[in-house]
């Protein structure tokens, strides 16, 4: 079946776009310190707020995927981005840690879940002949958002106050979602580019689209899903603290620490871009254990020394091509190793490690703070954790070519 290009186009940018919004998570380390200041509140606490939403969207992405097959892409996307907008809005009003943690926690971490995995999905869908280029872009623009957010962000707090902020945010996300909703829609089952055909060695192989169930049976699966959980722990805890490094560590004002996020955010979408295509090139693991490894060194023997803000600054913005690689492949290697069909749920479900992650590096980083007054004794236990990675990466490579030969044999 061959539909024309032009229409996928206007899919994987509607589709970014919703995903960007979801992006507005990133911009979290820009309401720590005005939220900490406001209420009163420990690192800690307001760390976990942060990690709560990470959670839920690990445990929601899997919903999301069955919510796939069911309703129409538009639907789902109208009804998580609504929820999502609402979560942000009521966080205005939310004057104790346990509202805090119902409002942005759990409404936004849910709805937030549902969203990006729908939005992966389309993207993912419509572009069979190059995933890892597709998810680049679409992760790129995710990626960028904070770039303009962050500051104005900032800015709405300064002239006016933190709870408005969230009010403002989470309008703006129920407006705009329910915009690009209407545009959103899942291809046929068999859907193949106009003028593409999949490789001949890729037929050869009898591609098999796992189901979860399938899928969970796998040592493959298991062992990304712990991969997941060590490396994204570095990606998880700078998209939700690299404004508060950059000002304890680095010297940098509020302004240039809001500015730091999108700064981050260019860097994550180049390496989104960048790297998601090298992928499609010259293929996922070897690209994938070249990012881990960058992103050990720089955080177990440079990071914790970078205490300029252009040292800062050129450090962060590896480390956030790093991690762009890293989230840009995860969901195309998944749909090589588990194929294309159920790959919304099955990512859902492998998306899990991510909320592993967020567990492990956020409260890293608030108990350095809170103990030594310096995220700099959190960088070495992060880079321990890219090692164990790299050791994990390679068992899973083992257990992918053995499950790719038993398919070909079957």
């Amino acid at each position: 079946m061959s539909q024309k290009t032009a229409r996928r186009g206007v899919m994987l940018i509607c589709a970014a776009l919703c995903g960007a919004l979801t992006a507005s998570l990133n911009c979290w380390s820009v309401f720590q310190k005005p939220l900490m200041a406001a209420y009163g509140w420990s690192p800690q606490e307001v760390s976990f707020a942060y990690t709560l939403v990470i959670a839920l969207i690990g445990v929601s992405g899997p919903i999301g995927g069955w919510l796939q097959r069911r309703w129409s892409a538009s639907t789902i996307m109208t009804i998580a981005g609504v929820g999502f907008g609402l979560g942000w809005f009521l966080t205005g009003f939310a004057s104790s840690i346990p509202v805090l943690y119902v409002t942005f926690g759990i409404l936004v971490g849910v709805c937030d879940g549902i969203a990006y995995n729908l939005s992966l999905a389309v993207c993912t869908r419509w572009y069979p002949d190059k995933r890892g280029f597709a998810n680049g872009i679409a992760l790129a623009i995710m990626a960028i958002y904070p770039l303009f957010t962050a500051p104005i962000a900032n800015m709405l707090i300064e002239q006016f106050n933190v709870s408005l902020c969230f009010n403002i945010v989470g309008i703006f996300c129920i407006v705009c979602f329910i915009i690009l909703a209407r545009v959103l829609k899942l291809p046929a089952a068999d859907y193949k580019p106009e003028g593409w055909e999949p490789p001949v060695e890729v037929v050869d192989t009898k591609v098999k689209s796992y189901t979860s169930p399938e899928m969970l049976k796998t040592p493959f699966f298991w062992v990304m899903l712990l991969f997941f959980g060590m490396v994204g722990c570095t990606g998880v805890t700078m998209l939700s603290t690299v404004s508060l490094i950059g000002q304890t560590q680095a010297g940098m004002d509020a302004g240039m620490g809001a500015l730091m996020v999108g700064i981050f955010g260019i860097a994550n979408a180049i390496g989104r871009v960048g790297l998601g295509a090298i992928s499609d090139r010259f293929g996922r693991f070897q690209t994938m254990f070249g990012a881990v490894a960058v992103t050990a060194v720089i955080h177990l023997f440079l990071y914790s020394s970078a205490n300029t803000p252009m040292v800062f600054i050129a450090e962060s913005c590896v480390l956030g091509i790093c991690f762009g690689g890293i989230m840009a492949i995860m969901p195309s290697l998944n749909a090589d190793a588990f194929g294309p069909g159920n790959m919304g749920q099955n990512y859902g479900f492998m998306f899990i490690g991510y909320t592993l992650a967020s567990f492990i590096g956020p409260q890293v980083a608030a108990n350095a703070l809170a103990t030594t007054g310096s995220y700099s004794s959190a960088f070495p236990i992060l880079g321990v954790l890219c090692i164990v990675g790299i050791v994990l990466l390679a068992i899973a490579l083992f257990f992918f070519k053995r499950m790719k030969a038993k398919e070909q044999a079957a």
